[in-house]
């Protein structure tokens, strides 16, 4: 049974998550935040396509949403979904081909896109080559310019974007330290990874911060320090990536027990 939407505030950075209350749903184990998330996003999808026709989709790579992108293909989310209605783009993407194991559109593909029936034209890749990677960004801020609606501000709306979140507090590829942090005027951006020696495609704050809803899924021991700093307790000192998200629409946080580990009960 999907939970009920929580209405949309006004403003909703999770810096300040843990005084607003943020909305925060703890699951068993990766498979149960898997199934929830399932139920989730093909209700958004159906709300979307029902109010507007239409649901713009951004996907996330990493390892935590394969398993949510293989339920999605199968019974009962893919009698449920509004086929006709999707148009899928992704949140960020490694410059590397399609066919590469880190490729983000090459996950969502093996694991989703290549079971689903959608026309060529409802799938978005990010395509980015560490010699063009400026213009990859651009070409993608024009894609959006072009497909989306866009808020009073002339920010492009996405429907839903699903997130992650990293040990170090980042998501979609705004890592930090990065120039990209800094990004306002650019709804893609090129940022190179030092740590990983790679460049990537990223969307950019005013995007994420505009679109009608978030879904985080967060998967393991391993991000529970920052689940706790994130969520746990109000912002001090230094910002995490994450944190600099000020978000105007909802915002939901599906957490696995061992990612909510360090939070208080």
């Amino acid at each position: 049974m999907p939970f009920p939407d929580p209405p949309p505030p006004a403003a909703n950075s999770t810096a300040a998550a843990a005084k607003a209350g943020a909305d925060i749903r703890i699951h068993n184990n990766p498979e149960a935040l898997s199934r929830a998330a399932a139920e989730r996003v093909t209700a958004l999808c159906r709300e979307a396509g029902s109010a507007r026709g239409s649901c713009h989709l951004a996907l996330a790579g990493g390892s935590t949403p394969r398993r949510l992108y293989e339920l999605l293909a199968g019974p009962p989310w893919s009698q449920q979904l509004p086929w006709p209605a999707l148009q899928i783009y992704f949140g960020d993407e490694r410059a590397v081909p399609p066919e590469h194991p880190d490729s983000n559109y090459g996950m969502a593909r093996a694991a989703w896109l290549d079971r689903a029936p959608l026309a060529a034209g409802q799938i978005h890749p990010m395509l980015a080559e560490p010699a063009r990677i400026a213009q990859d960004a651009a070409d993608y801020a024009g894609l959006l310019e072009r497909q989306l609606p866009h808020n009073e501000a002339g920010v492009p709306v996405l429907d839903l974007i699903l997130l992650g979140l990293g040990p170090d507090g980042h998501t979609a590829s705004l890592f930090p330290g990065t120039p990209v942090l800094e990004e306002r005027a650019r709804w893609v951006a090129p940022v190179h990874v030092e740590q990983h020696d790679s460049w990537r495609l990223t969307l950019t704050y005013p995007v994420l911060e505009a679109a009608r809803q978030l879904l985080f899924l967060v998967a393991g021991a391993d991000k529970a320090a920052c689940i706790a700093r994130v969520l746990g307790t109000p912002a001090n000192g230094e910002l995490l990536p994450v944190q600099r998200i000020a978000a105007r629409g909802r915002v939901e946080w599906h957490l696995d027990a061992a990612a909510a580990g360090r939070l208080a009960p």
